[in-house]
């Protein structure tokens, strides 16, 4: 069963129980309103008896003569009855066919109704009258009740298929539009804007928005995956060309070590470019986070990169304070690791790098700089995308993903990325992290030299 039959039928059984309820309310308001007017004209005709009486219960009531004037005083088809405060019935106008009990107040018996009124005097005077009419104007009512029912559910039935059919058709213009991209490919289709503020016009703004959302990213990772093939193109080309040339023709062993090398160099590249786009996809997904002294992560990653920076010379400074972020270790290390790598690499030789981790208002805050050659502020945005790298850096052998890597890590633990020119020259770049969940704690100095 489709949507619209299921909110056909809830609107259905809501309306029914709304009418049900409606016409159970108009039957007890009817039947209350024809009872009390009845108990009213039974009360008015005790008391014009009592009236007539004046409190002598011996006085008539009856007869053609004394009875007249009481008569047409009743309302309606009324009967008298006159009983001695003894019980005896002493006098009656117009014929009853119940006996019912001397008790004051109101009582059913059969199809009649009676009100029993007692005299100051003594005695009792009872004022009976069919219910008859009562209940045949409350059947009819239930008549006329039951045959308008049927109508009114019918119509019920088809306005809500109607309404749930309106309410739906923006719906099935999204369904036809996803199938319709699923079934072509065209994910740059977009749906028709809806003018408001209500439901189906956030749904028809959220669905464009994901759309929009899913282009892009097919967009970059096409972009992404044609960057790769150029990137491991390049060494296996290598790889072919060396092996093609050394068996061309019988060679001396050096000219094989020399290609042997060759070889093993290009593998190790290709072996890098491999494992930073396995480490680049991993960082697009959800890994679990755990308090991390930042402290700790930078002081591990300045060791394991001491022995490089002593080879070329370099200098690193290293301020670590120890502040608690909720993070993964192991790709903030990895992120870190790649912003001191590539300090290295393109900063200056015996020249000087620094390696911080701080508080500041906003929250937290890695930092590594160096006083290097720097780029241009125009390339900055240029060289934190996959595959890229500066001008003038393009001798320097690497794939162009360290960047990349450590702007998607800090999206994974929604920090912020950011890359800037040193007023000293060279390169500053730096992970924050927002204030929230951030623990305190306390700050320890060690510079390195």
């Amino acid at each position: 069963m489709n949507l619209r039959w299921r909110l056909t039928l809830y609107s259905a059984l809501v309306s029914t129980v709304i009418v049900l309820l409606s016409a159970l309310l108009i039957f007890v308001s009817l039947r209350s309103s024809l009872t009390a007017g009845l108990d009213a004209s039974l009360r008015e005709g005790a008391t014009v008896a009592a009236t007539q009486l004046a409190g002598d219960v011996g006085s008539p009531i009856g007869g053609d003569a004394a009875g007249a004037p009481v008569q047409g005083q009743l309302p309606g088809v009324t009967a008298l009855r006159v009983y001695s405060p003894s019980g005896v019935l002493v006098d009656q106008l117009g014929a009853a066919r119940t006996h019912p009990p001397l008790r004051a107040g109101y009582v059913t018996v059969g199809v009649e109704r009676t009100f029993t009124l007692r005299l100051p005097a003594g005695g009792w005077v009872q004022a009976t009258r069919s219910e008859a009419e009562v209940r045949a104007t409350l059947n009819r009512s239930v008549r006329v009740l039951t045959l308008g029912l049927l109508p009114l559910l019918l119509f019920g039935v088809v306005a809500g298929y109607l309404l749930a059919d309106r309410a739906l058709r923006p719906v099935d213009d999204v369904a036809r539009l996803a199938a319709s991209i699923a079934a072509s490919g065209r994910y740059a289709e977009r749906l028709p804007p809806v003018p408001g503020q209500d439901e189906m016009a956030r749904l028809t703004s959220t669905v464009n928005a994901m759309l929009e959302r899913l282009g892009s990213t097919i967009e970059r990772e096409k972009a992404f995956a044609l960057a790769a093939a150029h990137e491991l193109r390049t060494p296996l080309t290598v790889l072919q060309g060396r092996a093609d040339l050394s068996l061309e023709r019988p060679r001396s062993p050096e000219h094989y070590v020399r290609s042997l090398r060759a070889v093993r160099e290009s593998a190790a590249e290709m072996l890098r470019a491999i494992e930073s786009l396995l480490a680049l996809a991993r960082s697009h997904g959800t890994a679990p986070l755990q308090p991390v002294d930042l402290a700790e992560v930078v002081t591990q990653v300045v060791a394991a990169q001491w022995p490089a920076a002593t080879s070329r010379g370099q200098r690193i400074h290293l301020a670590p304070d120890s502040v608690l972020v909720p993070a993964d270790v192991g790709t903030l290390e990895l992120a870190v690791s790649n912003l001191l790598r590539n300090a290295l690499t393109y900063g200056r030789e015996g020249g000087e790098i620094w390696v911080q981790s701080t508080r500041d208002g906003r929250g937290a805050r890695i930092e590594v700089s160096d006083d290097g050659p720097g780029l241009p502020p125009g390339e900055l945005e240029r060289v934190v995308q996959p595959f890229q790298r500066g001008h003038g850096q393009q001798a320097v052998r690497g794939a162009g993903l360290g960047l990349a890597l450590v702007r998607a890590v800090a999206e994974q633990h929604h920090a912020e990325f950011s890359l800037a020119v040193r007023p000293g020259g060279g390169l500053s770049a730096s992970l924050s992290f927002p204030e929230a969940g951030l623990d305190p704690g306390s700050t320890v100095t060690r510079p390195l030299s």
